[in-house]
């Protein structure tokens, strides 16, 4: 095939998947501007405080309590510097930044899927199978939080181990990790590509890669005295202050997360199935499934942000099986290539039909259909409550909210300021100081 022949075949994806992207993100971003401007959620609101604290002086996990991995807070850092300290800058420039990190993302999704199958649909169905969450597109107009980069960097780290630059790939995995924590699972998932691809040189190229990364937060912190609070903070808290749950309420959450669009999972399901029959080849794409799936079910699943790396290798299933949808296979040529085109068609078809689910999955999300509130319902009955009571509340903090102290530009007394849930169970169950001036140890 000659490169202008492949280079018009991987246009037409990019073609109707880069349009969809750009009305979305595009569009939601004016209408922002013009009827919200400047909102910001609380999580912004403390990721892009934390970024102008550090350049004032403030110490991550020291002069600041965080469960978050500290990469948001290097990149807050930088647009609090290139803002020049004035926070509605530094909102804008956020803003903007998260929701070019949120489009690429699409976009990088649907490049993998075209990788993995060759094909223009299955590559669109991909990218639009990710709008089910459709908080994707826009909870970042309200600025920086930790799954969009975690997403980013873990779906570009699978296109690099796929366009073998391992060492780049393993980078990427790093950062995606020291976003979110569960963007660890991309790590051993781009070493593994990077060895079936081309051996064990690459796959200890991926390592060093990620070594680089993580050697140079570990020393960061170590020479600012704050490695010991951001292993406690980040690996510790989250563990023994993490919430309680069952099992069922999980898998109603997960289905009030995905609404309409959970008639995408088994489909997915199958993808993975059909992937797993070339294993040697596409071996990662069920494992990560699988590994996201156990993220959800078991280790964090407090809202629809928490599903975006799934949703990732779902988008990726629903490719493989628009991919290997059936069709008729004849002997004659004429009758192989009305059959090919056939297919193609369908391929198209089932295009339209993820586009569809999509769409009504908006109407989910902005209304309350009863089989939404019923879920609600069941999911709130699988509850299993605080196995230990929380002793605080943000009314003993002596501090205002956080958007006050963002938008003030205020150095809080304490390093409990955020005040999140993880926070007040971590305090009620060590019996840590909630006016603490310092998380500088293990308890207070």
């Amino acid at each position: 095939m000659s490169i202008c022949s492949l280079t018009k075949i991987r246009s037409r994806w990019l073609a109707v998947l880069g349009l969809t992207v750009a009305v979305l993100f595009g569009g939601g971003l004016v209408a922002y501007f013009l009827t919200a401007w400047p909102m910001i959620a609380t999580d912004a609101a403390f990721f892009q405080h934390v970024g102008w604290y550090i350049i004032e002086g403030g110490v991550p996990y020291v002069d600041v309590w965080d469960v978050n991995p500290p990469i948001p807070f290097a990149i807050t850092a930088v647009l609090a510097l290139l803002s020049g300290g004035d926070m509605l800058v530094l909102h804008g420039l956020s803003v903007l930044l998260t929701e070019l990190v949120a489009a690429a993302s699409v976009l990088l999704v649907g490049w993998v899927a075209y990788r993995v199958t060759e094909d223009d649909a299955a590559a669109v169905s991909a990218g639009l199978t990710m709008f089910v969450v459709p908080e994707l597109f826009a909870l970042p107009l309200l600025g920086v939080r930790a799954q969009f980069y975690s997403l980013f960097f873990g779906v570009l780290a699978l296109a690099l181990a796929l366009s073998d630059r391992p060492f780049l790939a393993g980078v990427a995995a790093a950062l995606s990790a020291g976003s979110w924590q569960s963007g660890t699972a991309f790590a051993p998932l781009v070493v593994g590509i990077a060895y079936q691809r081309n051996g064990g040189k690459d796959a200890l190229s991926a390592i060093a890669g990620a070594a680089v990364v993580t050697g140079a937060v570990v020393l960061a912190f170590a020479l600012a005295g704050a490695l010991v609070p951001m292993v406690v903070q980040t690996v510790v808290a989250p563990l023994v202050a993490g919430s309680s749950y069952t099992l069922a309420q999980r898998i109603y959450l997960i289905l009030i997360v995905f609404g309409y669009g959970a008639v995408l999972l088994p489909v997915a399901l199958y993808g993975w199935a059909r992937a797993a029959r070339d294993f040697r080849t596409h071996w990662w794409l069920p494992a990560g499934g699988a590994i996201f799936a156990f993220q959800v079910l078991i280790i964090d699943m407090d809202g629809s942000t928490d599903a975006l790396l799934w949703v990732t290798f779902v988008a990726l299933g629903v490719a493989v099986a628009v991919k290997r949808m059936p069709s008729r296979r004849s002997d004659a040529t004429n009758s192989r290539e009305r059959d090919a085109r056939r297919a193609r068609r369908y391929r198209w078809i089932a295009v339209v039909v993820v586009a569809l689910i999509v769409v009504s999955g908006f109407g989910w999300n902005v209304g309350s259909p009863p089989p939404k509130s019923t879920l609600e319902a069941m999911e709130q009955e699988a509850d299993p409550g605080e196995p230990t009571p929380i002793t605080v509340t943000r009314d003993d903090a002596d501090v205002p909210s956080i958007r006050t102290i963002y938008w003030e530009k205020r150095t809080p007394e304490t390093c409990h300021y955020r005040l999140s849930w993880n926070e007040l169970r971590w305090i009620s169950r060590t019996d840590s100081r909630l006016d603490a001036r310092e998380c500088g140890g293990w308890l207070n």
